[in-house]
């Protein structure tokens, strides 16, 4: 231990003294190919990008979430389960179980209109009443339907 203080504080004045320096080797190809990928890099930065399909599928809308959690142990199984309970008794809209560190996400749905959100929640919420107070009507990116 005490060598590695000793090392350390050898390391910290020979770099305060200016006389530390670092040099670093490489292959000539490593550095050919560091040259081409930087190309590769410039040239795709220069090019405007196209939306994907699923990008251009997409327009702002609404979804019901009906839950959010970050249990470890538990949350993705109740969101699974919660969704294909959903699925079932609402098989017309979609159900999306998400992962967004640290929680697990059930959004219910592809809403253009808040009015149509609304009407799913209040029948989502008469559905399960159990499960109203975690429900939420969010702005989400939604399949566009046509």
């Amino acid at each position: 231990m005490k060598s590695l203080h000793a090392l350390s504080l050898l390391l910290l004045v020979l770099a305060f003294t200016g006389k530390a320096q670092l040099v670093v080797t490489q292959p000539d190809e490593l550095a050919r190919r560091l040259v081409v990928v930087r190309e590769q890099v410039a040239q795709s930065a220069s090019q405007p990008t196209e939306a994907t399909a699923e990008e251009a599928a997409t327009v702002s809308g609404y979804r019901v979430q009906l839950f959010s959690g970050n249990s470890a142990r538990s949350a993705k199984a109740t969101a699974d389960y919660r969704a294909a309970t959903v699925k079932a008794d609402f098989p017309e809209w979609a159900t999306y179980v998400t992962y967004s560190a640290p929680y697990w996400r059930l959004r219910v749905g592809d809403f253009l209109t808040s009015e149509e959100a609304n009407a799913a929640l209040v029948l989502l919420r008469k559905q399960y009443p159990a499960y109203a107070g975690e429900m939420r009507l969010l702005r989400d990116k939604v399949k566009n339907g046509k």
